[in-house]
């Protein structure tokens, strides 16, 4: 979004017809930007097919490389770069000029060298770059603060009445039925999305997005996407999502009633700490392993423990560079070994490892983890405290603040790192442009 710069003089503007039409110009460029940033944001999370239900445990290949993904996020990255490159102040652009984002790029350069099928990773990173850029866009190409609100608004009501249309007129799509693979899940909702999994955290960003509205006096709009987010993410039946989502607002807002945003940092970390305790520490620890047991009723969480297990101990197999992008969970790696009768389940068919964290190691390597961390939760937690630093970036800080660490923690049970155009994905890479944009710009 456009900014006030601190130290940036005003200037006699053009007066009679010359400023006439410098003033039109203008108001069709911020229209322009408006508008591309709201087809932006549609896109991320509507896609390109929405209610296409699919299970998370079955080969999403299909769905993520088909010919219409492919064309129309090329398309779609081609109008984005378009739009970046003619409407968005090239300072802006520089936000992504830092030595963790050039990492980034190495690290992704090495995983295609060291990737099976080179050719595939090639793929899945370009389509993943292009995601990206496309979630970048929202908030660089709105002109103000002003405008980034009522691109939301508009773009999330717009989410919101498709999936709500659909529980009422497609319920056999928008809601998960007893004949899927995954019967369990027979009448939760995902409304567009594939799987609840993916509803429940989208839906909580757009509890935390209504919660910013709120506070940022647009009292209607703030209380309308928050009270139907927060009705959709309970009918999604996500104990995860529901367990998260109150932890990650009143993180921040712990911080803001005390006027300390080191303390929404300080809690940050001591959360993340005790979370990975209570899932990936159970693996190596019987200790941490009889505090999870103590607090939930299924401490395996879902199964996702095996896969952890079997994942961490194949890291050391690639230990400093990983298997390559993408390039060990579903592949012939481990849907050709043998039935796996040392653990709880078979987990042949699985396409992720159901934790950011473990699938970072196994794909990257010890190396690209470190990269991955520190630039995907490390860089953006600073950025916050500088953004903070700015009364007039508070409110938009803290959305973005929210988003994050709700996604950090659910990082331990999920993967959706770096994942192409999953949605999840592209609302946390959102949230990291938002606050690297807030930690050097004042928004206006």
């Amino acid at each position: 979004m456009s900014v006030s710069f601190a130290n940036q003089i005003e200037k006699p503007g053009p007066s009679g017809l010359v400023g006439t039409t410098v003033h039109h110009r203008q108001k069709t460029m911020r229209f322009a930007a408006s508008t591309l940033a709201y087809l932006a944001f549609c896109l991320l999370i509507l896609s390109l097919r929405p209610f296409d239900a699919i299970s998370l445990f079955a080969d999403e290949e299909g769905v993520e490389g088909d010919r219409l993904n492919q064309i129309g996020f090329l398309i779609a990255g081609a109008v984005t770069m378009i739009g970046l490159a003619t409407l968005v102040n090239r300072r802006l652009l520089g936000v992504f000029l830092t030595p963790a984002w050039f990492a980034v790029g190495a690290v992704l350069l090495i995983s295609i060298v060291v990737a099976p099928e080179p050719s595939d990773a090639v793929r899945a990173i370009v389509l993943t770059l292009i995601g990206m850029m496309i979630a970048a866009g929202i908030v660089l190409l709105p002109p103000d603060e002003k405008a980034f609100q009522r691109i939301s608004i508009a773009a999330i009501f717009t989410a919101l009445a498709v999936s709500y249309i659909g529980i009422v007129l497609l319920p056999d799509l928008a809601i998960h039925s007893a004949g899927e693979h995954e019967s369990q899940h027979a009448g939760l909702w995902r409304g567009h999305f594939s799987h609840k999994n993916i509803a429940g955290p989208v839906m909580s960003v757009f509890v935390m997005f209504g919660i910013y509205l709120w506070r940022s006096k647009l009292h209607l709009a703030g209380a309308a996407i928050t009270v139907l987010a927060l009705l959709f993410v309970v009918q999604t039946g996500s104990k995860t999502t529901n367990g998260l989502l109150p932890i990650a607002v009143a993180i921040v807002f712990a911080g803001r009633i005390v006027g300390l945003p080191q303390l929404t940092i300080g809690l940050y970390v001591a959360v993340v700490a005790l979370v990975a305790g209570l899932t990936l520490g159970t693996v190596y620890s019987e200790t941490w392993a009889s505090y999870t047991e103590a607090i939930l009723a299924d401490p395996s969480f879902t199964g996702r423990v095996t896969l952890w297990q079997y994942g961490l101990e194949n890291i050391g197999r690639n230990l400093w560079f990983g298997t390559g992008f993408d390039s060990f969970w579903g592949t012939s790696t481990v849907r050709d070994i043998e039935y796996p009768f040392e653990y709880a389940w078979d987990f042949r068919g699985i396409v992720h490892g159901h934790s950011n964290f473990v699938d970072m190691a196994l794909t990257m390597g010890v190396i690209g983890f470190l990269v991955l961390f520190w630039a995907l939760y490390v860089a953006p937690a600073v950025n916050y405290l500088k953004s903070c630093r700015v009364k007039a970036n508070t409110n938009i800080a803290d959305l973005f603040m929210m988003i994050l660490i709700f996604m950090t923690l659910l990082s331990f049970l999920e993967t959706f790192f770096l994942r192409r155009i999953d949605p999840i994905w592209l609302m946390m890479f959102m949230a990291i442009t938002g606050l690297q944009l807030t930690s050097r710009f004042r928004t206006a």
